[in-house]
């Protein structure tokens, strides 16, 4: 049993159509993000519409992540590294889950969770804890430079 992958190649009744179903959504998803930011023009982001923002006058915990995500397709990634952080992170996640399954797709293999992939419930609890402590992080970090 592979650590992060087990590849697996489709069994013959379900065919190239197992791996289809499998991996085709994430890869549609993940690149349809990816390509959106890369085709939204940095400097034309529309006005924010962030409810939060215009009722207390600070950021919301996500207030940032689409001008990171744009940022970050456009090649500005120090910017965004100063500026949001978890955009950044969050950005590299999506290329690496686009990038997985599309490779997925083109080897024409399934693959299933390995060992370090396979999670339980506590497993998944601290993840969630640990994804609330970065945004709650990245928020601090960001109103402490003032951003909106």
């Amino acid at each position: 049993m592979g650590l992060l992958w087990n590849v697996e190649p489709p069994v013959r009744a379900g065919g190239y159509r197992t791996v289809l179903v499998r991996h085709l959504p994430l890869a549609i998803i993940a690149g349809g993000a990816l390509l959106g930011v890369a085709l939204l023009p940095l400097d034309r982001i529309p006005y924010t519409i962030c409810t939060f923002l215009r009722l207390t006058g600070y950021p919301c915990p996500s207030c940032g992540l689409t001008r990171g995500f744009v940022a970050m397709a456009h090649g500005q990634w120090l910017t965004v590294l100063h500026t949001c952080p978890l955009a950044a992170l969050l950005y590299a996640a999506t290329a690496l889950v686009f990038a997985v399954n599309a490779a997925a797709l083109m080897c024409r293999v399934c693959l299933t969770p390995g060992r370090w992939l396979t999670w339980r419930r506590r497993t998944w609890v601290i993840f969630l804890c640990f994804f609330g402590l970065l945004i709650l992080s990245n928020w601090l970090y960001r109103l402490a430079l003032g951003l909106k």
